[in-house]
C-alpha cells in the first residue's frame, strides 16, 4: 500500500509541476492571475508533501515524532487554504484580506490545537490519532470549498457565464476524494482529485476569459458572431454607439478613450446584463441581445441615459450614447435583418440628438 501511495503522490506532484509550467508559459494570462493560479498549485503541493511525510513516518522510530507532527501540522494548515486560494484565482473575492485572515487564523488554531492534541496527536509510539476537535478541521476545509464555489458563481456572472455542469462535477470530484478518505483512511486520493479539479478550473477560466473583450469586459465579437448564428427564438437586438467618441480620443487621448469605453461597458452591463448578453462588436459599437424583459426596452434605455448623464462632467457635453433596437422572431425577421434595423435606428437617433 505504501508503494502504491507513493506512486500516487509522485503523479500528483508531477502533474502540479506540469500545470505550473503551463501557467507560466501562458501569454494570455496576466501576471497577477498567474501568481494566484500558481499559489493554488503550491498550496496543494505543500499539503501533499505534508500528508506523504506523515504517512511515511507514522509508526516509525520515535526520533521522527517531531517530523511526523510537523508534517501533519503543515498538511492541516494547507488543506483549507486550497479552497480559499482557488477562490481568489478563479472567482470573484470582494474582500481578499478577509480570505487571507481566515487562512492565518486557521493556521494559528492548528498550531495551538497541535500543542494540546485537539485536532490530532502523535502518541509515544509515533502513531497518528485524530483528536476530539478533528471535526473543526473538516469544517474549515468544507467552508473553504463552499467559499470557492460561491466566489466562482459570482465571478462567472461578471463574465456573463453560468456556473456550468463541468464545474459542478469538479466539486463532486473533490467531495468524492475527501469522502473516500473519510470512509477508508488507507485510500488517499483527495489531493489527486484536487489537482485534477484545479486543472479543469484553470482551463475553464481561460476559456471564459478569452470570450471577454479586454477593455469593456463585455463579450467579444467572436462570441457575438456565434450567438448571432444560433438565435432561433424571440429576442430584442440592441445596438449602441458612443457619440463623438473620435472627438474624445482626439481631445483627451486614447487612454481616456479606453477609460470611456470601460465606463460605458459597465453601464451597459449594469442596465442590460440581467436581461441578456452584452457585447463589444468593434470600436465604440456595442450590442445587447435581450432574451428577457424585451417587451419595453425604452424603460431600460431611459435608465441607460440617466447613468450616461452622470459621466458628462468627466467627458464633456459631447458625451452621450445613441441606441437603436429591433425584434427578431427567428422566422419573419432574421437576426441579420433585426440587427440592420437596430443599427439604422441607432444612427437616426444619433442624428436627431447630436
Amino acid at each position: 500500500m505504501s508503494d502504491l501511495y507513493t506512486v500516487v503522490v509522485f503523479i500528483t506532484l508531477f502533474t502540479l509541476i506540469i500545470n505550473i509550467m503551463e501557467v507560466i508559459s501562458n501569454g494570455l494570462v496576466s501576471q497577477k492571475n498567474k501568481n494566484e493560479i500558481i499559489a493554488v498549485s503550491l498550496v496543494i503541493g505543500i499539503a501533499v508533501i505534508g500528508e506523504w511525510i506523515g504517512v511515511e513516518t507514522n509508526g516509525a522510530a520515535s526520533s521522527l515524532i517531531l517530523l511526523h507532527k510537523a508534517a501533519k501540522l503543515v498538511e492541516f494548515c494547507a488543506a483549507p487554504a486550497i479552497g480559499v486560494t482557488a477562490a481568489i484565482a478563479y472567482g470573484k473575492v470582494k474582500r481578499i484580506r478577509l480570505a487571507y485572515v481566515f487562512i492565518a487564523c486557521h493556521a494559528v488554531f492548528e498550531i495551538w490545537a497541535m500543542l494540546n492534541g485537539w485536532v490530532f496527536f502523535i502518541d509515544s509510539d509515533n502513531i497518528y490519532h485524530r483528536g476530539s476537535l478533528y471535526w473543526l478541521y473538516i469544517a474549515a476545509f468544507i467552508f473553504s470549498v463552499l467559499y470557492c464555489f460561491i466566489c466562482m458563481v459570482i465571478g462567472y456572472k461578471n463574465y456573463q457565464a453560468r456556473f456550468n455542469g463541468v464545474m459542478a462535477l469538479v466539486m463532486c470530484l473533490l467531495a468524492f476524494g475527501v469522502s473516500v478518505q473519510m470512509v477508508n483512511s488507507e485510500i488517499r486520493v483527495d489531493y489527486l482529485c484536487a489537482v485534477i479539479g484545479n486543472i479543469f478550473l484553470y482551463n475553464n477560466r481561460g476559456r471564459i476569459v478569452n470570450q471577454v473583450d479586454k477593455t469593456t469586459r463585455l463579450l467579444n465579437r467572436r462570441c457575438f458572431d456565434r450567438k448571432a448564428e444560433s438565435v432561433k427564438s424571440n429576442v430584442c437586438v440592441m445596438v449602441f454607439d458612443i457619440n463623438k467618441f473620435k472627438i474624445i480620443n482626439d481631445t483627451y487621448g486614447h487612454a481616456v478613450g479606453d477609460e470611456c469605453l470601460k465606463d460605458v461597458g459597465k453601464i451597459i452591463f449594469s442596465v442590460y446584463g440581467k436581461h441578456g448578453q452584452c457585447y463589444r462588436i468593434g470600436g465604440d459599437e456595442l450590442c445587447v441581445i435581450l432574451n428577457k424583459y424585451f417587451e419595453n426596452p425604452e424603460k431600460l434605455n431611459a435608465r441607460l441615459h440617466r447613468e450616461a448623464a452622470k459621466l458628462r462632467p468627466k467627458y464633456g457635453d459631447i458625451f452621450g450614447i445613441s441606441v437603436g433596437y429591433a425584434y427578431c422572431d427567428g422566422s419573419k425577421t432574421t437576426f441579420a435583418e433585426a440587427f440592420k434595423k437596430a443599427d439604422e435606428m441607432m444612427y437616426e437617433n444619433k442624428k436627431i440628438n447630436f
